[in-house]
């Protein structure tokens, strides 16, 4: 049972992206350690063997260059000083006779003036040796060697290093991968958590974020926003059902109560016949308009944006909405200068600009005025709509631009109570921003048209 535990604790270890990536630098760590540490062992495996063997031809020289009466004593010299557990050295006869030394016999594939040969322990010399040989002018062969002993103990000790170092390496990586996810994970776990809790209609939960903002707190922060958005779509949504049940039951109402009695009399009266149908146009004027906003908010190509320069769209919808405006003795008037030049998709832009200024007319009392104008830089293209009528309370400035919102002083007045929902939706659209400020008195209505994708 705890082998199961430790294999699934282990599985899910595995999974974490930070203990993969901790493995993974930790084996190239010790692949690199074990191969700088084995150049080191084979470099100074060469290096020992070679000075060694350079040992052993100096000394064999020497010995070689004594005179041939005082070689016998010199070799007896050689071996006290040096010590006959440490070097080895034999003098044989042309015919392989031993003359002196402590090597009793020469070895059988030592050659004079051949390579370097490693011999076993023997009896009288009980520890491996590399010897070299050398024949005299007197057709004598001299063998000289040395303990190898301690170049195998030299290598030993840094095969070992070697391999201890790069089982401790491993071991290390696999604990620092270990204490390193176990953190990710528990913040892992409390996002399954959150999830869990969205999932199951907690659309108020969020997930958790910490200080370190790296990329989990970057993911949560994404999908918090994601789920801020996905909130306000469902409160519009059901804000937008509510006002739809509650705006088209009266006028519907009306009309079944008119076509009933319509039924009854003998003869239609006219007059009737068009206020039901009045009536019902206004009913679809309002799913007309929430057809329209969804269709602006699903639209995500640019096919239709082009260079425009605002003044090119001011003066024809002013011309366009002036008999309206002196049907209700509302003076319009517009200034643009051309130059304001941005990226956009004309058509949507006239609409959204005769929605305000047919906003503005609606709202302004008779003798009123409605202004619009650009503004003054262009470097920062702006259209401005501005009335004297009685404006927008700061509390309502953010709720007008929603679906069907209508505010209690203009409830009577005719209209969907979309028009600023449309603008909103192509302003968004485009990337641009909506504000609407206090004119004192009357609103001031501020489209500004450069590019801020994220403030809305």
């Amino acid at each position: 049972m705890a082998w199961v535990t430790f294999s699934m604790q282990f599985s899910t270890l595995w999974r974490t992206t930070t203990f993969r990536l901790t493995a993974f630098y930790g084996l190239i760590f010790a692949v690199g350690l074990v191969a700088l540490l084995g150049l080191v062992y084979a470099q100074s495996a060469v290096y020992l063997s070679r000075r060694a063997d350079r040992i052993l031809n100096v000394e064999a020289d020497a010995l070689a260059a004594s005179p041939r009466d005082g070689l016998r004593a010199r070799i007896a010299e050689e071996l006290v000083l040096s010590g006959d557990k440490t070097n080895i050295i034999g003098l044989f006869a042309p015919t392989g006779g031993r003359i002196a030394g402590n090597l009793m016999k020469q070895p059988a594939d030592l050659r004079p003036g051949g390579p370097p040969v490693d011999v076993p322990p023997t009896s009288t010399f009980p520890a491996p040796a590399h010897v070299i040989a050398r024949r005299l002018g007197s057709g004598e062969i001299l063998v000289i060697g040395r303990d190898f002993a301690q170049l195998g103990q030299i290598r030993g000790i840094i095969a070992a290093a070697l391999i201890w170092s790069g089982l401790a390496i491993l071991l290390a990586g696999l604990a620092s991968g270990v204490a390193l996810s176990l953190t990710p994970l528990r913040r892992l776990r409390d996002l399954q958590a959150a999830g869990r809790a969205i999932a199951g209609g907690d659309l108020k939960r969020r997930m958790p974020t910490s200080a370190r903002r790296d990329e989990l707190d970057m993911l949560a922060a994404t999908v918090n926003y994601m789920m801020d958005e996905v909130e306000r779509l469902m409160s519009e949504i059901k804000g937008s059902t509510e006002t739809i049940a509650h705006d088209l039951l009266t006028p519907l109402t009306r009309a079944s109560t008119k076509l009933h009695r319509l039924q009854k009399i003998a003869e239609s009266d006219p007059d009737e016949l068009v206020r039901i149908s009045v009536e019902v146009d206004e009913v679809l004027d309002r799913f007309r308009a929430i057809l329209r906003i969804s269709e602006l908010e699903a639209r995500t190509r640019r096919a239709g944006y082009s260079p425009v320069d605002l003044a090119d769209l001011v003066a024809p919808v002013i011309d366009l909405y002036q008999p309206l405006a002196e049907a209700g003795g509302v003076w319009l008037s517009g200034s643009a200068e051309p130059g304001t030049i941005i990226e956009a998709d004309p058509k949507l832009l006239i609409e959204a600009l005769s929605n305000l200024i047919s906003n503005a007319v609606k709202f302004t009392s008779s003798g009123g005025t409605v202004r619009v104008r650009l503004g003054d830089d262009p470097a920062y293209p702006r259209i401005i709509v501005e009335d004297n009528g009685p404006g927008i309370p700061v509390a309502e400035r953010e709720a007008v631009l929603q679906r069907f919102y209508r505010s209690e002083r203009t409830r009577l007045t005719p209209g969907s109570g979309l028009g600023l929902s449309v603008v909103a939706a192509i302003v968004k659209l485009h990337g641009f921003r909506l504000t609407l400020e206090d004119a004192e008195p009357g609103v001031r209505a501020i489209m500004d048209c450069r590019v801020m994708l994220g403030n809305y």
